[in-house]
Order: structure tokens, then sequence, then C-alpha cells
């Protein structure tokens, strides 16, 4: 490929990931889980299918082929000759369920994209755009309340927040690399509730419609250190950090009486409270994490990653929520049967597998909601080409229908592709 051709290429998937920034679509994924409610809603995991498919270990992970997202040190991975560009999709089908029923709940949206490049033999950075976290939900309960007969209880929220970052690392001493990666959070998310007595004309009906709209910098920081063994491996360790932040919010809230027509139109007869246009902040809590890796050159490799998180300490424009403490641990490796071309091609793909299990932060009916699953996939080598097609699935439960809660059966389903292209070479002529 042409110089003049890898920067109109760089250039036109840049302008589709600014776009994107834009793109109601890639902000508002349909995520159908009633756990969205609280807190920022379902937080993503910010990995490529790479990580994905290993149980989500990233934080000792380092690669030429592929960007970690979520370690800014790993960047010292890329060649110094390389471009790399990955793309990938996710969704999720399950079913959601109850003591007395259950329903589908599925979502698919766009995943990551991720460019990373070096800027000097010792400087390498990446740019990406990933989502944070999404809220997609819509529960109605009833109850017959004494002396006012039945009453319904609907909520309904939807949207989320994205990350667009720029990340960069150092290799001050060799085989130690340090990063940080400075990112711009953005997004809307809209949360209703209604509070509607359908058996009485002498109640009024409440509305409480609140919008909050993010916007601000964040940061994270990381390290990795990778000592070679005389046996050809590779010991890796890898941390993570992440100071409490406040990112500036505005928020608009309304809570409104009103009283349902014969055409089904809310018509309000008063309003409550309205705060509009309030400026305000969210904070996100303090985040550690660290992680082992061994891997004996690309033929095979197993990672761990313990993170954790005091979302106990989150706050939405100075209120706390109900929010508990979190923690993973994920596990999981890969295996490269051989990459000698004149083996079969299907012992040139990739095998991945891994497990995690997550304390969300939610703790609902004295009920702490955890969440595990077990993932698995491939690398599938784009023949003539160091590319790679990546396919990773994970099969997870979270929540428990007991206490009257809701229990989430899933498989999650990533689609994602890597192009690695040498882009810096000089030629030279004799």
């Amino acid at each position: 490929m042409s110089k003049n051709n890898r920067l109109a290429l760089v250039g036109s998937l840049l302008c589709v990931m600014l776009s994107l920034i834009n793109s109601v679509g890639f902000s508002q994924a349909s995520v159908n889980s009633p756990y969205s409610r609280f807190g920022m809603g379902d937080l993503a995991t910010r990995k490529a299918t790479y990580n994905f498919s290993m149980g989500g270990v990233a934080n000792a992970i380092y690669s030429p082929q592929y960007v970690n997202p979520f370690n800014p040190a790993a960047n010292a991975g890329i060649d110094t000759l390389s471009f790399i560009f990955s793309g990938g999709l996710i969704s999720k089908f399950g079913t959601l369920s109850t003591e007395n029923g259950s329903s589908p709940s599925n979502f698919a949206s766009l995943g990551y994209l991720l460019f990373g490049f070096p800027v000097t033999r010792y400087i390498k950075s990446s740019i990406g755009l990933t989502p944070y976290s999404n809220v997609g939900y819509k529960v109605i309960a009833s109850e017959i309340v004494p002396e006012v007969g039945k009453t319904d209880y609907y909520f309904e929220g939807s949207g989320g927040s994205n990350e667009f970052f720029l990340s960069t690392s150092i290799e001050p001493i060799k085989n130690l690399s340090v990063g940080v990666k400075a990112s711009y959070l953005f997004g809307k998310s809209q949360r209703s509730q209604v509070v509607f007595f359908p058996d009485s004309v002498g109640y009024i009906n409440t509305r409480i419609d609140n919008q909050v709209d993010l916007g601000d910098f964040y940061f994270d920081f990381g390290a990795q250190f990778h000592k070679p063994l005389s046996n050809g491996m590779t010991l890796g360790f890898g941390g993570i950090y992440a100071p409490s932040q406040k990112i500036k919010s505005i928020r608009n809230y309304i809570s409104r009486a009103y009283f349902p027509t014969a055409i089904g139109v809310e018509s309000y007869r008063d309003t409550i409270e309205m705060q509009l246009d309030t400026k305000g902040s969210v904070t996100i809590p303090d985040k550690y994490g660290v992680g082992l890796m061994l891997k004996n050159k690309d033929k095979w490799l197993v990672a761990a990653d313990f993170n954790w998180q005091y979302w106990s300490k989150f706050e939405a424009f100075g209120v706390k929520d109900s929010l508990t403490n979190t923690f993973q641990f994920s596990m999981g490796g890969e295996y490269l049967p051989s990459d000698r071309s004149i083996d079969t091609y299907w012992k040139k793909i990739k095998y991945r597998a891994g497990f995690n299990f997550n304390q969300t932060y939610l703790n609902l009916q004295n009920t702490q909601i955890n969440e595990f699953g077990i993932s698995f996939g491939m690398g599938l080598p784009i023949p003539r080409s160091f590319s790679t097609l990546n396919l990773g699935f994970e099969l997870g439960r979270r929540g428990t229908t007991t206490s009257n809660l809701i229990q989430e059966n899933y498989i999650k389903i990533n689609v994602g592709v890597s192009i690695w292209e040498r882009w810096f070479v000089k030629k030279r002529y004799y």
C-alpha cells in the first residue's frame, strides 16, 4: 500500500470514529437489563475481542498485533515499524428470569475502534473509542395498596456513556513501560419513573424524568514489566490505577402530576419540582488492578487479573448511591498449535479460553449481585497478511431469582478484526 493510500485510509478511519462520537446508535446501545437502572448503568468491559476471549485478562498482556485499551503501558508492545487497527462488534442474547417467569433479552452494538502506532522507538501511542457504560431497561411492577387499590410502577431508562481516548507509553528502562490514558467521557442517560393508579380517578399519577449529560476528561495510569527467562519464556507483571475523579455533568430533572386522557396521552396538571440545566458532577471512584502473565513466544500464554474499585464512594450531584465496592478475578490464555507455513490452516489458529468472576456494585434486597462467565474464542489468521479475524463467546449468569430478584442467563458474542501492517519501513535501493 502506498504512503498516500495509507494516509487516506487513516483519515477515513478517523472520520468514521469522529462520526461515531456523535452517533446516537453508538452512544445509546439498547441494553435490556433492569440492573442497568443503578449507578452509571451496565459497565462495559472496554476490552478487545482478543482479551474478551481469555476471560478478560489484560493488565499484564502486551502484543505487537493487538491494542490493549485497558492498560496504557501495553502500547510498548507495538512494533516500531507497524500500524494496528482493531474494530469489533458486541452482542448479547439471553433471558431474564424471576420466580414467576422469564423473557428474552438481546442487544447488539459497535464494541470498539482502536488504532495503535509508534511515535518513536521508546514512545508508542493508541487512540480509540469504546463504550463506558450502557443504560437500557423497561420494568413494570404492580401491587395492591390498602385503601388505594391497584398501583402500577413503571421504570424506564436508555442511553449511556462512551470514552474517546489517547493513550501513550514510554519505556524508561528496558522491559519496563509506564503509560497514561487521557479519555474524554461523554454521553447522555435518561431515566423515568411513573406511579399510576389505574382503578382510581381520585388519585393523581406522578411522573419523574431525570436526564444526566456527561462531558469531561478522565485519566488512567498503568505499568508493565516483562522479564525474559532463560528457557525462552517471558514472565510479565502489570498494574493499573485510576484516582477518584469528578466528571462534569448537566442534569435536567422534572417531577410532574398528570391524568391520563381517553386517547392515552398524559395530561399534566402540575409541576411538582423542576431543575433544568443544573451543573454538577458525577464522581467515579478510584480503581486498582494487578495482573500476571507467562508466555512462551507465540506458542502459548496464560494470565490472571485482579481488579477492584471503590464504588461505595460513587456520587451523582452530591448524592451518594447505594452501590458497593466491586472486584473482579479473571484467568485465561491462548494456544497456537503451529505457525509453520506448511501446516494446515487449522493448526495456525490461536485457540483461547478463560473465565471471570465479578462482584458487581449492586446489593439489592440484602443480596449481593454477582456475575460469572466462561469464555472461549479463536484468532483466525487472514491469509497472506499478519491480520486476524477474532471470534469470542462467553456463557454467563448474573444475579439470582431469590428475594424477588432477576437472574440473567446469556451468551455474549464478540466479533473483531485486527489489521497489522508494516508502514514505517524505509525503502532501500541498490
